[in-house]
C-alpha cells in the first residue's frame, strides 16, 4: 500500500509544478486603452518597455508615467461527458508600471522603467477534478529596465535597455490517495533572470510613424524555493519526495518582436495597428526539482509542454475632441500558444479577443491623467491533456480597468 500510495503522488507531481509564462500586456494605460498598439506612442516614458527608441522621440526634458490596473478573470470547465464542472475564483490581479526618462541634450535621452509583464493569479476550488494538478497560483514577474536612446535626425532613432526581472511564485496543490489528501505547497520569492530590449523608430514626417521593437528570451532561475507538505501519512514522511523542503526550475519567457505603423488619417484621428510574434516554440518543457541538503535526497519532474508561436494583431485609434480631451478605442486578436493536448488549467490558455476604450485629459500643467476599460472573450475550446488524464470544454473572460498619470516637464 505504501508503495502504491508513493508512486501515485510521484504522478501527480510530474504534471507542471509552476505557471507558464502567462503574458500580461499591461505596460501603459494609453496604450491599452489603444488596443496595446505601442511601437510608435512616443507621448511619455512609458513607450521605454515597448519601444526603447521612442525615449529619444519622447517631447520633455523630464518625462515620469505612473500607472496600476485591474484585471478580473474567470475561467469555467465542464467534463461534456459527466457535467462535472468548475470555476475560478481568483483574487484581482494589479499590474503596474512606472518609467522616468530624462534628456540630457536634445538628442540623447535616458531612463528607467519597472513594471510587470508576466503574471498569472489562479484558485480553484480545493475539491475539483484537477486538484492534483492546481488548487491555487500566483505568479508574478517584475521587469527593471535601464534605457538608452539616441536621435540621429529629425526622423530616426534608435534605443536600446537592460532587462533584470525578478519573479515571486506560490503554488497549491491537493494529491488524493486512498482517502488521504496530501497538499504541497511551493513558494519562491527570489526568482531573477536577465535580457534586452532594442528599437528602431523612424517618423519621416508629422502623419506617418513606424516602430520596431525586439525584447530578448529571459530564463527566469527560481532556487532554493520553500517546500511544505501538509497531510502526509507518517509511514511514509520519510520516504523521498515527501522529505524534500526546497525545489528549484527554471521557467523560460519568451521573447517578443512588434512591428507598428501610426498614421493621422485627419488632423484630430490618428490611427495604430502592430503585429506581435511570441518565441513560446522554446517553451519545450519545465523541469522542477524537489531537494533535501540534510539528506542529499531530490526528485526531478518533467512536464512537456510543447508550446507553439503565436501572432497577435493590435489596432486603435485616437480621437481629439479638444485640446484637453482625448478619447480612444481598441482591439487585438490574441492566439493561444498551448495546445489542446497539453493545456494546463495553471495557466488557462484561449484565443482571446479584446475591445478596449479609453479617455485622455492633458492639462496645461504638464500633467496627463489617463483611463482605460476592456473586456476580453476567450473562443471555447475543447482540451484534453494527455499527461494528466484530464479533459473538458473550457471558457474564459475577463475585465481590465486601469488609470495612469504622467508628467511630462518641457
Amino acid at each position: 500500500m505504501k508503495k502504491i500510495f508513493l508512486t501515485l503522488a510521484l504522478i501527480g507531481l510530474s504534471s507542471s509544478a509552476f505557471a507558464g509564462g502567462y503574458r500580461v500586456a499591461l505596460q501603459g494605460v494609453r496604450q491599452a486603452a489603444l488596443g496595446g498598439t505601442s511601437a510608435t506612442q512616443t507621448h511619455d516614458a512609458s513607450v521605454a518597455f515597448y519601444n526603447p527608441a521612442g525615449l529619444a522621440f519622447v517631447d520633455s526634458k523630464l518625462s515620469i508615467a505612473v500607472g496600476g490596473f485591474g484585471v478580473m478573470t474567470d475561467v469555467k470547465w465542464q467534463d461534456p461527458s459527466t457535467l462535472q464542472s468548475a470555476e475560478t475564483d481568483s483574487k484581482m490581479g494589479t499590474p503596474m508600471y512606472l518609467a522616468v526618462s530624462y534628456k540630457p541634450t536634445d538628442d540623447l535621452a535616458v531612463g528607467v522603467s519597472v513594471s510587470t509583464p508576466f503574471g498569472s493569479s489562479v484558485t480553484w476550488p480545493e475539491d475539483w477534478q484537477n486538484k492534483s494538478n492546481i488548487t491555487h497560483i500566483d505568479l508574478k514577474a517584475f521587469n527593471i529596465q535601464p534605457t538608452v536612446a539616441y536621435r540621429f535626425n529629425d526622423w530616426f532613432s534608435i534605443g536600446v535597455g537592460f532587462i533584470y526581472s525578478h519573479g515571486t511564485a506560490k503554488l497549491e496543490r491537493v494529491q488524493s490517495v486512498s482517502g488521504n489528501d496530501i497538499k504541497l505547497k511551493l513558494e519562491d520569492k527570489d526568482a531573477h533572470g536577465l535580457g534586452f530590449n532594442i528599437g528602431a523608430m523612424f517618423k519621416p514626417s508629422d502623419k506617418f510613424g513606424v516602430g520596431i521593437a525586439y525584447r530578448s528570451n529571459v530564463d527566469i532561475s527560481a532556487n532554493k524555493g520553500d517546500v511544505t507538505w501538509t497531510g502526509v501519512p507518517s509511514g511514509i514522511a520519510n520516504n523521498v519526495p515527501f522529505n524534500t523542503d526546497q525545489w528549484k526550475t527554471v521557467l523560460p519567457l519568451p521573447s517578443e518582436f512588434t512591428f507598428g505603423m501610426s498614421y493621422k488619417v485627419l488632423p484630430k484621428l490618428e490611427i495604430f495597428g502592430d503585429i506581435v510574434w511570441q518565441n513560446w516554440t522554446r517553451y519545450k518543457s519545465l523541469d522542477i526539482t524537489l531537494y533535501n541538503d540534510a539528506s542529499n535526497t531530490f526528485y526531478t519532474s518533467t512536464s512537456t509542454k510543447n508550446w507553439k508561436d503565436n501572432t497577435l494583431l493590435r489596432f486603435g485609434a485616437e480621437y481629439t475632441f479638444s485640446d484637453m480631451i482625448t478619447g480612444r478605442v481598441g482591439y487585438y486578436h490574441d492566439k493561444s500558444p498551448v495546445p489542446a493536448s497539453y493545456w494546463s488549467s495553471e495557466t488557462p490558455s484561449a484565443n482571446l479577443n479584446s475591445v478596449s476604450a479609453g479617455l485622455g485629459f492633458k492639462f496645461s500643467s504638464g500633467f496627463n491623467l489617463d483611463l482605460f476599460g476592456s473586456y476580453v472573450q476567450g473562443d471555447e475550446r475543447h482540451v484534453n491533456n494527455i499527461q494528466q488524464n484530464f479533459s473538458g470544454d473550457v471558457k474564459l473572460r475577463a475585465i481590465n480597468f486601469g488609470l495612469g498619470v504622467s508628467y511630462n516637464l518641457k
